[in-house]
């Protein structure tokens, strides 16, 4: 009997520490799942938060639209949206304007002769020590026909890499897909992308939101003097026609050619990033306003 006693007990302590084992588990599974739910549920938050300030930089531009006849940075949209606390999280924004940096697709033209764009988009990558070299083989990877430019690359080139390919023949959507291009590397990439935007051939750059880098490509020779005190006028009182622009330029300074430029825009980058709990999320993409309509969306892409 002592013999089944104690067999009986060893039993229940074994059944006991089971039933601890199994209510461990079911707690640590209940924990994971709970801590589970609620990332997504943080994730789905963040996510429509930068989608929502996707929304709000369409209304901003669009009342713009309304109040004004030029662009320039004094205005309302230029104005990065700061940190703004929200429970458990916060949410900011930027709007920069596309027509502010110079068209990597205008490279994609193929007139005999080299147009000011071009001559502005070479005296960037020089400027920012970059090989002049590659425009090339960026302008190949955009125009529609397959004749390989000098120093450029078409279909066979790319055709024979580790990682077959071949050449797009179309405009950029994004300025980071000319990391795809024949001999252009991050580094390149990460010193021009900042001044450089992918948008429809033949659209104008703006003159009231170029940045100095930008400024100084339009023309041959500019001392870091007249651009500064160019950048100050403006910012004292936006350009309001080429005309304009033309004239108040500082002693000595003459624009190598008046092609393409303008002192309104259509096409806008905006950035949102939003914070729930440990969760963030962000959204860029490309605004496009025409007069008189809600800025259309161009592309988005939310991660």
């Amino acid at each position: 009997m002592k013999r089944i006693h104690g067999a009986a007990i060893v039993l229940a302590m074994l059944i006991a520490a089971l039933a601890a084992a199994v209510a461990a588990t079911v707690f640590a599974d209940q924990q994971r799942w709970s801590r589970t739910v609620e990332h997504r549920r943080d994730a789905v938050q963040a996510q429509a938060l930068v989608m929502a300030g996707v929304q709000w930089a369409r209304q901003i531009l669009d009342e713009d639209a309304r109040r004004s006849q030029i662009d320039h940075l004094g205005e309302p949209w230029a104005l990065a949206l700061p940190p703004i606390p929200l429970d458990n999280g916060e949410i900011r924004g930027a709007i920069v304007d596309a027509q502010g940096r110079l068209n990597i697709n205008a490279l994609g033209a193929t007139a005999t002769t080299v147009g000011p764009e071009r001559l502005r988009i070479a005296a960037l990558f020089a400027g920012r020590g970059v090989n002049v070299a590659l425009l090339d083989a960026i302008a190949d990877w955009i125009d529609a026909d397959g004749v390989t430019r000098p120093g450029g690359a078409e279909d066979t080139y790319y055709a024979a890499l580790p990682a077959p390919g071949l050449a797009a023949n179309a405009p950029m959507l994004r300025v980071a897909e000319i990391t795809a291009v024949k001999g252009v590397t991050a580094q390149a990439l990460t010193a021009v992308a900042p001044f450089l935007s992918a948008l429809p051939m033949g659209t104008s750059l703006n003159v009231n939101t170029a940045p100095p880098e930008v400024l100084a490509t339009l023309f041959a020779a500019l001392t870091g003097d007249q651009l500064a005190a160019l950048v100050a006028d403006r910012t004292a009182k936006p350009f309001t026609t080429i005309a304009d622009f033309r004239a108040r330029l500082p002693d000595g300074a003459a624009l190598s050619s008046e092609s393409a430029l303008s002192v309104r825009s259509n096409y806008f980058y905006v950035t949102v990033e939003a914070r729930q709990g440990v969760t963030a999320a962000r959204a860029r993409a490309l605004l496009r306003r025409e007069s008189g309509e809600w800025p259309i969306v161009v592309w988005q892409i939310v991660e």
